[in-house]
């Protein structure tokens, strides 16, 4: 059987709801906020960057400055995110194992975070890319590195060019969307398990309804 690697294909992969059913921004801010009102205004946040309405560097630096989060509440979340990981990535994790070298993380989301989530599925660290949390000398999250590309506007197209190789870009949002839409990419599979944003279908070159779909595309496309 073809791999990724034998191929020279790359899957570029996004993470929340993604690779996990929810956004871990959001999460973090069930654990770190008290009123619903609070969260809801990360969860709006969010939407409007996802469907690419509002930047999503603007988008970040909201949602951070909202959260008044510690460095406690990342174990928190971790643990909760552990319970919240997407069932079709679950049930493929050998696949991760076999195409370790070809699967790249691409996520606005939180090194802190999502590194120990992916642990099982064997994906190399260097394959990681994502944002980095400031903190206070009392561990209370006051920012982002703005010097990560991903802290940035188009952020994720950046990270994505870096990487040689045919690429597919698999994920939920309009961030996605822009690697391939800014040649970053030749394909974009909307992943589309856990959150449809019908603003996208029109734009994808496949709807994905689980990772499965997601294999059984790139066998028929790329004969891996």
């Amino acid at each position: 059987m073809n791999t990724l690697e034998s191929k020279n294909i790359n899957l570029l992969i996004d993470f929340d709801s993604t690779i996990i059913k929810d956004e871990s921004l959001e999460l973090l801010s069930e654990i770190s906020l008290k009123t619903p009102n609070d969260r809801k205004k990360i969860a709006d946040i969010t939407n409007e960057a996802m469907n690419g309405t509002i930047e999503f560097s603007d988008a970040l630096i909201r949602r951070v400055a909202l959260l008044k989060a510690k460095k406690h509440h990342i174990k928190k979340v971790t643990n909760r995110i552990n319970l919240t990981i997407t069932e079709s990535f679950i049930k493929n994790k050998m696949f991760f194992r076999n195409n370790n070298l070809n699967c790249y993380i691409i996520s606005g989301g939180f090194l802190e975070i999502i590194s120990p989530v992916l642990e099982p599925f064997h994906i190399n660290k260097k394959n990681i890319f994502a944002n980095n949390f400031i903190y206070d000398d009392d561990d209370n999250i006051i920012s982002i590195d703005i010097e990560n590309p991903l802290s940035q506007d188009k952020g994720k197209v950046n990270i994505a060019k870096n990487i040689h190789g045919r690429k597919i870009i698999i994920g939920d949002g309009y961030t996605d969307y822009e690697i391939k839409k800014f040649g970053g990419a030749e394909k974009f599979i909307q992943f589309s398990e856990n959150i449809n944003r019908s603003v996208l279908n029109p734009l994808a070159d496949y709807i994905a309804y689980s990772f499965d779909d997601v294999i059984n595309y790139i066998q028929k496309i790329y004969n891996i």
